[in-house]
């Protein structure tokens, strides 16, 4: 079967990357016939093994890249960050009063762990990472303080000074009215061009500040590798010529643009078969 066969619409890329290979797989959505291929996975550079498959794969089938009408990707890289603590080193800003709120976390232990022997696992951002700034917005979303933009002046300088490359903004009841985690965003872009910065109300958007602080952080920290890893992607499949969209699957089992992991990068984590 060559590429001329059906049309160009009709093949379909799908690349797993696991620890130890690389899995790949084509399939002509017309005819259903399907090609697979598997590579050594690269850890230094996972993009050069998922490159691999897909020239290996592409020369198995006939196929060429021009007639590819979307590439699939599912990946643990945000994952494995997240397990290894490999991630940027990130702070949080939050509302006045619950800096602890990491910290405190939930008051039940995981079930099978003896209650007086169990030790809570560090936080992904440590208390001396955490700054708030004065504001308060109440559970249904009425404002009943506003946002102090001095306070947020000096939260600035003292991100300036932790060192840091991501800031995650996470204020409370902002699922309810995000106006004031917008504007904390809005600001620390402006000031410091130079970190990835993530709003709560971009990632998880409900109720609980232990979870939705808990994925904001997460989401900030994993960003700036995984948006440098999925530009290495970009770059290396318009080099070979691949015209068709790059879709990354989601922990939902959904697929979603490159623009949309790069600014919710979380979204990947347990994406894939994997």
């Amino acid at each position: 079967m060559t590429s001329h066969d059906h049309p160009a619409t009709s093949y379909s890329l799908a690349v797993d990357i696991g620890g130890t290979f690389t899995d790949i797989s084509l399939m002509d959505r017309v005819s259903g016939h399907v090609w697979r291929a598997k590579t050594p996975s690269i850890a230094a550079d996972p993009s050069r093994a998922f490159m691999n498959g897909v020239e290996a794969v592409l020369a198995d089938s006939g196929v060429t890249p021009g007639d590819l009408a979307q590439v699939l990707h599912g990946t643990t890289v945000a994952t494995n960050m997240m397990l290894e603590a490999k991630g940027a080193r990130t702070a949080l800003v939050t509302t006045r009063g619950f800096r602890h709120v990491l910290a405190i976390g939930r008051q039940d232990i995981p079930r099978k762990a003896n209650l007086y022997s169990w030790v809570k696992p560090p936080r992904p951002v440590p208390t001396s990472r955490i700054v708030e700034v004065d504001e308060r917005v109440a559970a249904r979303g009425a404002v009943l303080a506003d946002l102090d933009e001095a306070s947020v002046a000096a939260a600035v300088a003292t991100l300036r000074d932790m060192d840091v490359e991501a800031v995650g903004v996470c204020l409370l009841h902002a699922y309810a009215n995000p106006d004031h985690e917008r504007r904390v965003a809005e600001i620390l872009r402006r000031e410091l061009p130079d970190l990835a910065i993530t709003c709560s109300t971009d990632i998880l958007p409900v109720v609980r500040e232990y979870e939705r602080s808990l994925a904001t952080v997460l989401n900030a920290q994993v960003m700036p590798g995984v948006s440098k890893y999925v530009e290495r992607l970009e770059t290396r499949l318009s080099e070979a010529k691949v015209q068709s969209p790059l879709l990354l699957m989601q922990s939902n089992g959904g697929v979603a643009g490159t623009e949309a992991i790069r600014s919710g990068p979380a979204l990947t984590a347990l994406s894939g078969p994997a």
